[in-house]
């Protein structure tokens, strides 16, 4: 194991220095390149190569620090920075997030091209799988985003314009079917450049179709009938559509744990010694979710505090005086999440498989058993995080947890756990958090949102962006920075 670690950590190491050798290639002069070739140096870098940076780039923004524990982790109301505020806004970071967003699908575009004049179809396939995701995700971040005409600077396309969010929808999904059936398990390997998935198509397949059937299940707020079609189609063909459906299949780059690869939220928050000193906490949403019904991942999640109980910060008006808000009260982030250098960054697992499932079943889109599927859904997310099976059928029959019990509904209920399954992919929980309330955030961050009632609807557009691009829609509203036009499959109402 520790070999093969080790050589996922010298592949990456080769995949950046080859992927960089293409960008210094290209800026010598045309006199200087005929006067000093070099016979023993690469003229052309290999597609995989440039697959595997942009894995690793899209890697660093949606599942790194900065996205993923402070802001998205916030608004989702799973993670917290104690003792600064939490909506935090500067133009330095915000440019550079929405700017790494399209690094990472322009190195997707360019493996793309590539892929294509190398033959290889499943390199190609998986290329345009990692750039849907990415742009599924930014417009779930953003709303309205350049995509249709993005990438193309080489056209003499300065200003693309903006799409709407269910023009991306449409092209999003249909670019992740088309990358589904492209993908041939005899065909050509994806290369060294896969540190996702390590070349394993059938696994690219599955998650190509279990983030088509994410996204329909989002659509349905915004277009229920669009949404439901693509989800019976997905779920009336499971020979057509194979979808992730075990631990084992689950979508997670795991890191080789030596520097410079090292896990993302260890390079911050981690404490080999297990002294835990840094700022980064869990929300006290999480936390008092996790109270609520005896669930057995509460320790795995978080740590207890200095006093040996579980407790997370608050947000709201008195946040700054509360004293259970001080670094000896508020528990530290569990060690399998940001204690391991060896740990995951994870894209997508198999019990939010189920929980999409139970929606479906549970909604009547297709025909289906909600109760198993949802009960599946909580054991494989139980099992991933170590919890034997006694503690596992303990916890389905908590009275608020049991199909049909309690005082929430069953749909209540699949959102609940959904959105606990969710743990360190931040965005995807705060996108859940924000189509169904669930859980329910009130208590907002007193410095940046006083007059608000829920954590922010959507990240604030780059200045630079702002000022630079002549088709930015100027139809978007935002308020306070993170607030303003909601999404378009965010129909809360009440809401400010």
């Amino acid at each position: 194991m520790k070999i093969r670690l080790a050589m996922k950590k010298i592949n990456k190491i080769q995949v950046i220095i080859l992927a960089a050798l293409l960008l210094i290639v290209g800026s010598c002069t045309k006199d200087f390149n005929e006067m000093n070739v070099n016979p023993n140096a690469a003229t052309d870098v290999p597609a995989t190569n440039v697959f595997g940076q942009a894995v690793l780039n899209a890697t660093y923004i949606l599942l790194g620090e900065r996205l993923d524990i402070y802001y998205a982790g916030t608004w989702a109301g799973q993670t917290v920075h104690i003792g600064i505020g939490d909506y935090e806004y500067r133009v330095d970071i915000n440019n550079s997030q929405w700017r790494s967003f399209y690094i990472a699908m322009t190195y997707c575009v360019d493996a793309m091209r590539l892929a294509e004049e190398e033959g290889n179809d499943n390199l190609y396939a998986a290329a345009l799988t990692m750039k849907a995701y990415m742009a599924h995700k930014a417009t779930d971040c953003w709303g309205k985003i350049p995509y249709s005409e993005a990438f193309q600077l080489e056209e003499g396309l300065l200003y693309p314009k903006y799409d709407s969010e269910r023009e991306l929808y449409d092209a999003v999904m249909l670019e992740l079917k088309t990358a589904a059936a492209m993908f041939d398990p005899n065909g050509e390997d994806i290369g060294v450049g896969d540190f996702l998935l390590n070349g394993d198509v059938g696994l690219w397949i599955k998650f190509a179709n279990s983030t088509r059937l994410r996204m329909a299940t989002r659509m349905t707020a915004g277009d229920e009938a669009a949404g439901k079609a693509v989800i019976a189609e997905i779920l009336g063909s499971p020979a057509g559509y194979p979808l992730i459906e075990s631990n084992d299949e689950n979508a997670y780059l795991w890191w080789a744990g030596i520097t410079p690869d090292q896990e993302l939220w260890f390079e911050r928050v981690g404490a080999p010694d297990g002294n835990k000193t840094d700022s980064y906490r869990t929300n006290n949403t999480m936390i008092s979710a996790l109270k609520a019904n005896n669930d057995p991942r509460l320790s795995v999640y978080a740590d207890p505090n200095r006093w040996g109980a579980y407790n997370g910060y608050k947000m709201g008006p008195d946040q700054s005086i509360d004293t259970m808000n001080s670094g000896n009260n508020v528990s530290h982030i569990g060690d399998r999440f940001g204690n391991n250098p060896e740990g995951f960054s994870p894209y997508f697992n198999s019990a939010e498989v189920d929980f999409l499932r139970a929606e479906a079943y549970e909604r009547n889109f297709t025909t289906g058993d909600a109760q198993a599927a949802y009960e599946s859904g909580i054991t494989k997310s139980l099992e991933e995080n170590g919890i034997d099976a006694a503690a596992i059928a303990t916890f389905l029959a908590e009275p608020e947890v049991v199909w049909g019990g309690g005082t929430t509904s069953n749909l209540e209920k699949i959102y609940l756990q959904k959105w606990l399954c969710l743990f360190k992919q931040s965005v995807e929980a705060w996108a859940e958090a924000r189509r169904t309330d669930v859980p329910l955030m009130l208590d907002v961050e007193k410095n940046y949102a006083t007059t608000h009632n829920r954590p922010p609807f959507r990240m604030s557009y780059a200045d630079e962006e702002k000022s630079l691009n002549t088709n930015f829609p100027l139809d978007v509203v935002e308020t306070d920075i993170f607030y303003g036009t909601q999404m378009w499959w965010d129909k809360r109402t009440g809401i400010q």
